[in-house]
């Protein structure tokens, strides 16, 4: 394995929306937008919160039941969430609402399994998690972006993965890649073989999901880590990922690899904006940014570039963020600093390996460290293209290097 902290990523997975069919009765309709767990679900946790989202306000109520029990009623709110007092035995179970309107009553019904091996509960969130939490929320604050919530579902999946990785870490081999977000069946501890079956797993019903992994450093050292990489900064600055989870293992080992931390988000295509919204890192006005960026990111921003090295200077990226945009260009990009224009490489979705993990983002990335102290300025001008055709764009932000 590498030596010291090493980041990895996994792309965004898109689900489609809940529109199955149980038992003749549909569990998406006029008033009802989506459950959880999601209609078939096999969970490997036996105390899922039951959670149903309508699409808006209503004069009225709605009944929660489970196995025909009514176990929550009277609620007039668009969320509806209840968590079993008792965990569920293994087998099928099944769910429904009841939403009551004046002179009319939907009924949804849906059914999930209990596996026979699944936990008994996800234990309450710890203080590694909190911490993580408070380091992103701190980040999207800057950039302008809403907070993220704990959910339940993705740290059950996120410190599931993160203890079978930690179990089968021989099993890896040396050299990671991002397979590392991939499980295989028959190895102990095995929850499902991607981030996005191990979300469901643990009753997780969003739109998508992305997992991202760092090794030998603690909670808020790796939300550091990730933001101060290319592909995985992305991430915690989407504006459609709304929730997280967070596991952390082998804090005690004495292994530069270890701990093994992962953070695992949910995106809901409902809180990411229809077209483009541009968002720049570092923000402008911001100072001690660091200014260095070093080897460990996975995949290798710059194995795009003929001569590539590390370490380089501080990313500076710009990500057009929203499901309409479908085409980035850029036309120019500069950095300057200390009365001069520094020199850097600049990837784009034309110059991407990747194009999955770049997106519709660009990054500049000065050849060397830049210095410490100093102000710079990076500025961007071309095009995107979205459901109404393309758009022009230029972009500048300003920040300060922290000391050395």
């Amino acid at each position: 394995m590498s030596r010291g902290p090493l980041a990895l990523v996994a792309g965004l997975v898109l689900a489609a929306g809940i529109a199955a069919a149980w038992g003749g009765l549909a569990v998406r309709g006029p008033v009802l937008w989506q459950v959880s767990p999601e209609p078939g679900a096999t969970l490997r946790l036996r105390q899922v919160p039951v959670e149903a989202q309508l699409t808006r306000s209503y004069t009225g109520y709605a009944t929660l039941y489970v196995d025909g029990r009514a176990v929550i009623s009277g609620l007039p709110a668009p969320y509806i969430s209840y968590l079993p007092a008792q965990p569920l035995a293994s087998g099928r179970h099944w769910l429904a609402i009841d939403v009551v309107m004046p002179g009319r009553t939907f009924h949804y019904s849906w059914s999930v399994v209990v596996a026979k091996d699944a936990q008994k509960s996800v234990a309450p969130y710890d203080a590694d998690t909190y911490s993580a939490l408070e380091a992103v929320n701190r980040i999207r604050s800057a950039a302008g972006i809403p907070p993220w919530r704990l959910s339940l579902s993705l740290e059950g999946a996120a410190r599931a993965h993160t203890l079978f990785f930690l179990r089968n870490l021989h099993r890896y081999g040396r050299t990671l890649t991002d397979s590392v977000h991939q499980e295989k069946p028959g190895w102990p501890l095995f929850v499902g073989r991607t981030p996005w079956s191990r979300d469901v797993a643990f009753g997780y019903d969003g739109d998508g999901d992305s997992e991202v992994m760092a090794f030998g450093v603690g909670a808020q050292e790796a939300v550091q880590l990730w933001l101060d990489s290319i592909y995985h900064r992305f991430g915690l600055l989407d504006p459609g990922l709304t929730s997280m989870g967070f596991g952390i293992a082998g804090e005690a080992s004495k292994s530069p690899d270890l701990p093994v931390t992962t953070l695992n988000a949910g995106f809901e295509s409902r809180s990411e904006v229809p077209n483009g919204r541009a968002i720049i890192w570092p923000v402008s006005g911001m100072t001690a940014v660091p200014r260095r960026f070093t080897a460990g990111e996975i995949p290798d921003p710059l194995q795009n570039f003929r001569g590539g090295r590390y370490p380089a200077g501080y990313p500076v990226t710009v990500s057009f963020f929203g499901l309409g945009v479908k085409e980035l260009k850029v036309t120019a990009a500069s950095l300057t600093g200390a009365g001069r224009t520094v020199a850097c490489h600049l990837l784009t979705p034309q110059v991407e390996k990747n194009p999955a993990e770049l997106g519709m983002s660009v990054a500049l990335i000065a050849v060397d460290p830049l210095k410490s102290l100093t102000a710079y300025r990076a500025s961007f001008a071309g095009r995107y293209r979205d459901g109404s055709g393309w758009h022009p764009f230029q972009l500048r932000t300003n920040f300060t290097t922290g000391s050395a």
